[in-house]
This record gives C-alpha cells, sequence and structure tokens, in this order.
C-alpha cells in the first residue's frame, strides 16, 4: 500500500492511502486525492502499482510535477513517460510537497506473469476473407458499428481509434502504430485517449518489444498486469499498463502495422473473447486504412493531371515571354550587377521552363503521346550546355562543378531537348543536397563493349539510404520523404522524369549511394537506336 501525507501547501496534514493500486490526485472532485492549491490542475497526475513498482504520472498539468530524492530533484513532464517512485520520496505539485510512505501491503493474489492469449495471423486472415467478401467501399461491421473507407487517411485513423474505443469499454488508450511494409520498422503512430477530444497531440510511450512479438511473428496478443517476458521494457512500466490486447494490421497479404487497446491504471481487464474481437476488427480496419491510402493516392494523381492543364494554359505562354524580354535585356551592354543580375534571372527563368515542361511531359509519357524525335548527340557538348541551365544554382552554393569526357566519345542518338534535362535534374538535385564547398563531378564514357555511353552524376551529399534507392524513381516519392529544407521548386517529378526519359531512349537509370559518402546516379544511352523505341 502507498500512503500519501501533503507536508507543505494549502492541505498540509491531509493524509491518504492507497489500497487499489491506483491513487489520482488533482483539484477536481473525483480525485482520491483532492487539493485546493490554486497551482494544481483538475486532474494532475496519478500513481499506479505496476508489476510491484508504483509508478508516478503526470496527466498533463499546467505546470507539472518534480520528484525530489536525497536532495535531488527530477522534473516529471506533463503528458509524458512515468517515473518511478519509492518510500520517503517527495512529490512536488504546484504549490504543494506531498510525501510518499509504502506501507505493508495484505497478502494479495499474485499477478499473471505470462501472456494469457494470442491468435496466430490466421484468425486475422479469416476476418480479412469475410471483409473481402464484402462491398469494396465498405469495410464491413465491427463489434461497435461499421466502419466505411473515408477517402482522407487522417479522418479514417481517427474512426478506427474511435470505433477501437468504443468496441471494448475496458480500454482507456487506443494506439495505431503503422510501420514501413517491407521493414515492418514503425514510421507513425496515432493514438486517441478516453475522454480527450481528438487524438493525441504527442507520441505516447508503449512497448517496442510487445510491438516486435506482435509485428514479426503475426500474433494477436492479451497481457494482465506485466507479463515477465516484459518486465524489463522501460516502456511498459513508464505507460502503468495493467491489461492490453493487440493484433497485426494484416491485410491477407501484408502487415502495414498494429492496434493496439490498453488499460492504464487498472480501469478494466480484457478477455480472449475481446482478443478475438480485435483481430476480427484489426483485420477489416487494415483493408480500411489500405483503401483510404488507395484513394488518396488516386487523388493525388488526378490533382497533378489538374496541374498539367493549368501548366499548360496559364503558366507556360507568361513564361516565354519573361526568358524572351530577358532575352533581349541580356543583348543590351549591360555591365557589372545589373548584368549579373539578368543572366542569373535569365537562368532561372529557363530552369522554371523546364520544370513545367517536365510536368506536362511526365503526363503525356504516361498517356504513351511521346514521340522522340533522335539526332547523333556529342555528350562533350551535351553536358556543358545542360549545365548553363543552373549557373544561378551553382554559383548560389559555391559548388565546383568538374566535367569529364574523353575526346573519343561515341555519339548516341537521342533527343536533345530530354536528355539535357536529365542532365539538369540530376545535376540540379545534386547541387541542392550538397554542401556548399563541394565539389561535383559529371562524366561519360564509353561501356567496355561498345553498346551504350553511361553518364554520371557524382555528388558529396547526404546521400541516400539503401530502402530508398530503387524507390526515388517513383512518382511523388521525393515530395513525401525529403526534408522541407530545399528551395527548388519541386513536385517529386524530377527523378520519375529522368527514369522515363532515360528508358525511352532504350536506357536504363539507377544510383549508387551510401548515406554520408554521397550518391552518384548514373544512366546509359545505347548508342544504336533500339528497333521500335518511342
Amino acid at each position: 500500500m502507498l500512503r500519501v501525507s501533503v507536508v507543505e501547501g494549502r492541505d498540509k496534514g491531509r493524509v491518504v492511502v492507497a489500497t487499489e493500486g491506483v491513487m489520482r490526485l488533482g483539484s477536481a472532485a473525483g480525485n482520491d486525492l483532492m487539493l485546493t492549491d490554486p497551482f494544481v490542475s483538475g486532474r494532475h497526475g496519478e500513481m499506479a502499482l505496476v508489476g510491484g513498482r508504483w509508478i508516478y504520472r503526470d496527466l498533463g498539468s499546467t505546470n507539472g510535477s518534480v520528484i525530489e530524492r536525497a536532495g535531488k530533484r527530477e522534473a516529471v513532464p506533463p503528458g509524458g513517460a512515468g517515473r518511478q517512485v519509492t518510500h520517503g520520496d517527495l512529490l512536488r505539485v504546484g504549490q504543494s510537497v506531498l510525501q510518499l510512505q509504502l506501507l505493508e501491503a495484505p497478502p494479495v493474489e499474485a499477478p499473471d506473469t505470462q501472456v494469457l492469449a494470442y491468435r496466430s495471423r490466421s484468425d486475422v486472415s479469416a476476418s480479412v476473407t469475410q471483409a473481402q467478401s464484402m462491398s469494396s467501399v465498405s469495410v464491413g461491421v465491427q463489434p461497435a458499428g461499421e466502419i466505411g473507407v473515408a477517402f482522407d487517411p487522417e479522418a479514417m485513423l481517427d474512426t478506427i481509434l474511435e470505433a477501437a474505443l468504443n468496441a471494448f469499454p475496458a480500454g482507456t488508450h487506443a494506439i495505431i502504430l503503422l510501420v514501413d511494409r517491407k521493414t515492418l520498422q514503425p514510421r507513425r503512430q496515432i493514438a486517441r485517449v478516453r475522454g480527450q477530444a481528438g487524438r493525441c497531440r504527442e507520441e505516447l510511450p508503449i512497448s517496442m518489444s510487445i510491438a516486435r512479438k506482435v509485428l514479426e511473428e503475426g500474433h494477436s496478443l492479451l497481457f494482465q498486469d506485466v507479463p515477465e517476458e516484459f518486465k524489463d521494457s522501460d516502456s511498459v512500466v513508464a505507460a502503468a499498463i495493467t491489461s492490453s490486447i493487440c493484433a497485426p494490421l494484416w491485410t491477407g497479404e501484408e502487415t502495414v502495422g498494429l492496434i493496439q487497446v490498453e488499460s492504464r491504471g487498472r480501469r478494466g481487464r480484457f478477455t480472449e473473447g475481446d482478443l478475438d474481437q480485435l483481430a476480427v476488427f484489426a483485420g477489416r480496419a487494415a483493408l480500411a486504412i489500405v483503401g483510404a491510402e488507395l484513394a488518396d493516392a488516386e487523388r493525388k494523381n488526378q490533382l497533378i493531371r489538374d496541374l498539367s492543364d493549368m501548366v499548360t494554359h496559364d503558366l507556360k505562354g507568361p513564361l516565354t515571354s519573361i526568358v524572351g524580354f530577358l532575352e533581349l535585356l541580356a543583348a543590351e551592354p549591360l555591365e557589372g550587377r545589373a548584368k549579373q543580375y539578368v543572366e542569373h534571372s535569365l537562368s532561372a527563368a529557363r530552369w522554371l521552363l523546364v520544370l513545367v515542361a517536365g510536368i506536362l511531359d511526365v503526363a503525356r509519357m504516361e498517356g504513351a503521346e511521346v514521340k522522340l524525335a533522335r539526332e547523333p548527340l556529342d555528350l562533350a557538348e551535351e553536358i556543358p550546355a545542360a549545365l548553363d541551365l543552373i549557373n544561378y544554382q551553382v554559383s548560389n552554393k559555391d559548388i565546383e562543378v568538374v566535367v569529364a569526357c574523353p575526346p573519343d566519345l561515341p555519339r548516341v542518338p537521342g533527343n536533345r531537348e530530354f536528355v539535357r534535362r536529365v542532365i539538369v535534374n540530376l545535376a540540379s538535385n545534386a547541387v541542392e543536397l550538397a554542401p556548399s564547398g563541394t565539389s561535383l563531378t559529371i562524366s561519360a564514357e564509353a561501356d567496355p563493349r561498345g553498346e551504350c555511353v553511361i553518364v554520371s552524376v557524382q555528388d558529396e551529399g547526404p546521400g541516400i539510404p539503401k530502402d530508398y534507392q530503387e524507390r526515388i524513381f517513383d512518382k511523388f516519392f521525393q515530395a513525401s520523404t525529403r526534408e522541407r529544407t530545399h528551395t527548388k521548386l519541386s513536385v517529386g517529378l524530377g527523378l520519375s522524369f529522368c527514369r522515363m526519359a532515360v528508358e525511352a531512349h532504350g536506357g536504363r537509370i539507377w544510383v549508387e549511394s551510401e548515406p554520408g559518402k554521397g550518391s552518384r546516379f548514373r544512366f546509359s544511352l545505347p548508342v544504336a537506336a533500339p528497333e521500335g523505341a518511342a
């Protein structure tokens, strides 16, 4: 048992003993220890007995809490992870000081020390089969009603969490952990707490030991108190989890994450029946999440098609006029900074036209509307010509550009505009991400068998993780994964255009990179045009 005595503050002398394994304190009615201190929040904090240890959590107070032990103070941040407390500790809340004393407790039944039940992935697959037999726009009926596929993934996640709390009255917290579908590494957490409007603004402490077990083994788990195998998990103790049901979000083909409903602070206990319901619920929720993501992806595709139409009618004409007038101005006898400013403006405007054309060409390539007009190209001439388009960008970053092409480089049959644009896109990306004062090397060499010419763009930037090296050529991937510190106008289509343009020439494009050691993008162009290429 735990006895809490108020030793300083308005309520000095008040004593409360916790006999049920949990004690809540605050200024609002309904707390086990109600304080009149004006600096104490209504639901300030709670102490819960978890695995034989008392854990104090600040429930999101205005002023926070402090634990004092042997003259040392440790802050407990509002709404953060819990801290273990013990006999003799002082707890400061507002202007009040509470002294904690551990009393000898009467004998009680030993807590469960094992996972009480689990369900294999086949149980979840059975629910998926049921759900797939229903309408493709309705995920079906679950214990608390219906979940329909929302075309907004964020709204779908909120709906699932709310439905989970409604379905399992013993739960105080509902959490969805989304993972990378290839590596099963966590990528995002969304959570809701019973009694609070909307989702949690910050991530909740969860047990990654439990999460890994569920994700890797494909089991749904039920446990009460703290199972022996998880007693060393600081996150379980900090979260004061007393009972939990957890199931993988399994679509029948892949795992997209997990859903966990928890009872924190001995609100209630889950049963094996709850675990079975959650397994069915999780299968249908997984389909809902995937369906919403697909709908959102289609919406983004429609958005880019609409953007292409807008660009065609509203941007290309004015940009062409701007470039024309800047070219006339550049032909005037300007000197000093005026001449430099005009040259940079002209270079930037030309690059903007390249971006606009790139958006249009991606849409046309996907619709098989592009036919390449080819001519013999000397890459020793095309590379410097392409770099002229980004002179302003290179000079602003103080990047040294090195071009290396042998004199006997064979010509390649290709479309001059498309080849230059591929070089510009790769070089511009390299300049954008590389630190100032580094170098950029662009080289071209003949394949040893004489079948193609290989162009390389080598930078000294941050590099690209191995998991991303295939995906960076997908549409929109760049916009969703790269840091938003860059300033270049981008809609995530540059590398996608490069791949389609190179493949339209019968070549291929790839990247060689290691984080922290820069990247080298390479693409090949056949010396002889392949038959039927278009």
